[in-house]
């Protein structure tokens, strides 16, 4: 009696539907693992604008001087929306920058064409500095320039030497997204209906200038 000899090896057809399923399993996981980096590339980009958010109020609670959060909005450069600044105000030497430029990482852009409740870190900071002459222009030198910030190109919020914000009833609130400028405008990476799917919200409070975040 013969036995029956086991196949061995697959089929062409058998091995192009395991490598398909294969593909299918990886695409899948590739997908969530680029939203999961993307996701942490936004939250890392937002601790480090609070940060320097409390760092800013504190140093002005410290030293007891005026000091002001700054970002470059629309000056036209690759960095507008991304690049944040402290300056400082002693009655000596008027406003000074005391920080490098920090420059938030591509695909992170500040929400600068927001409206609502989440531009009003925009609409409400100061244009031009308090306190501003013609020696002391009142506004930060541009990035990668010897030229100061133009007004309108620049928003700020300043932090009182008690910690609190000038005019603490006007709302400073403004988000990071995932997306970049184009145009002058922000181009989402993710959206729907024109709303960013995932979004790193800074709120100041104005009568204490601390710093509350806030997730979808």
């Amino acid at each position: 009696m013969h036995q029956s000899r086991c196949r061995e090896g697959f089929t062409l057809v058998e091995m192009l539907m395991v490598m398909a399923v294969m593909a299918s399993i990886l695409a899948i996981g590739g997908l969530g693992v680029g939203q999961a980096l993307r996701a942490m590339a936004l939250t890392n980009a937002g601790n480090k604008v609070t940060r320097l958010m409390e760092t800013a109020r504190q140093q002005a609670i410290t030293k007891n001087t005026l000091n002001a959060v700054v970002l470059m909005k629309s000056l036209g450069t690759e960095v507008d929306g991304r690049a944040f600044t402290v300056l400082e105000y002693t009655v000596t030497g008027g406003w000074r920058q005391i920080r490098e430029w920090e420059v938030l990482p591509d695909g992170i852009v500040a929400d600068v064409g927001a409206t609502g409740a989440d531009a009003t870190f925009f609409a409400n900071g100061p244009q031009p500095f308090p306190f501003a002459d013609a020696s002391t222009p009142g506004a930060p030198v541009a990035y990668g320039s010897n030229s100061s910030l133009p007004a309108g190109t620049y928003a700020a919020r300043i932090f009182l030497p008690g910690g609190g914000l000038l005019n603490p009833d006007d709302a400073a609130q403004f988000r990071l997204v995932e997306g970049a400028m184009s145009g002058g405008k922000v181009q989402f990476s993710q959206a729907e209906g024109g709303v960013p799917l995932n979004y790193y919200r800074v709120v100041l409070l104005g009568t204490t200038g601390k710093t509350k975040v806030e997730r979808p």
